[in-house]
């Protein structure tokens, strides 16, 4: 019987060709090599590597219920290539070590966002709100190479290039330590420095949990403001009082906000 060594990893595979993708990383089949056995001494179980067979469709279907387990955040990864800009929906985000600041996010390699992070060194991260769900949508499912995602959605650019949407609760901007940033297959894991940021509101960050949950249902709109004349007590809705009541005269100056 063959032995097959991921590369990325260390996992060993046993049989007769390198399984399509690495069960531990996900590093795909050329990222295997063939190892001779006599290098291991197999019978010092710690020392041994573990050797697992390929996961049949019932294994998967048994252990994909509890990665939905997993808590992740919701966020909007964005970068640029020249005065090009593109962001994707990503659910990898996660502060990796606090002195430097670094946080690591995972992208797809299809991703035009994949190309953009590498050819550009920065990246942004977009935190969501429970009701940004729309923004979700917004990026995700269709790729920038098809559309523009930013079409009608506000942003700004950021002190790297890299966009950040107006509909987030905070953001970061990132530069990639190229020498960190790990190629794990399907995904690369870029590391980056966090070199600027900013809370915008104290809203909840949404999990991917409440997404899944919540995604069907109509995100809640703010409720209307509602203004009183004090002169005559007639009310106007709207976001400012009206330049003067209807009923009274009375100038803006003596509306009060009641809601």
């Amino acid at each position: 019987m063959k032995f097959w060594r991921c590369t990325v990893c260390g996992w060993l595979h046993e049989g007769d060709n390198p399984p399509e993708h690495c069960p531990r990383c996900g590093a795909p089949a050329e990222k295997f090599e063939l190892v001779d056995m006599a290098e291991y001494d197999l019978a010092d179980e710690e020392a041994a590597a573990p050797v697992v067979k390929e996961l049949t469709e019932a294994d998967k279907n048994r252990i994909q219920p509890a990665l939905y387990r997993i808590s992740y955040g919701l966020f909007i990864v964005g970068s640029k290539d020249g005065d090009k800009i593109n962001a994707q929906t990503c659910n990898t985000v996660f502060q990796i070590t606090s002195t430097p600041m670094r946080v690591v996010v995972g992208v797809n390699k299809n991703n035009l966002t994949n190309d953009y992070i590498k050819k550009s060194g920065v990246f942004t991260v977009c935190i969501l709100g429970q009701e940004d769900r729309q923004m979700v949508g917004q990026f995700g499912y269709r790729s920038g190479r098809e559309i523009n995602k930013f079409e009608n959605v506000k942003y700004s650019i950021g002190v790297t290039g890299a966009p950040i949407i107006d509909q987030c609760i905070a953001y970061l901007e990132c530069r990639v330590d190229s020498e960190l940033t790990i190629d794990v297959g399907t995904h690369t894991m870029f590391v980056g420095e966090v070199i600027e940021g900013n809370v915008k509101n104290e809203s909840e960050p949404m999990t991917y949990a409440f997404y899944r949950q919540n995604k069907n249902k109509p995100a809640k709109t703010p409720a209307a403001k509602q203004w009183r004349c004090k002169v005559c007590g007639y009310i106007h809705t709207g976001e400012e009082p009206p330049e003067t009541c209807p009923v009274c005269g009375a100038p803006s100056s003596e509306f009060e906000l009641v809601q």
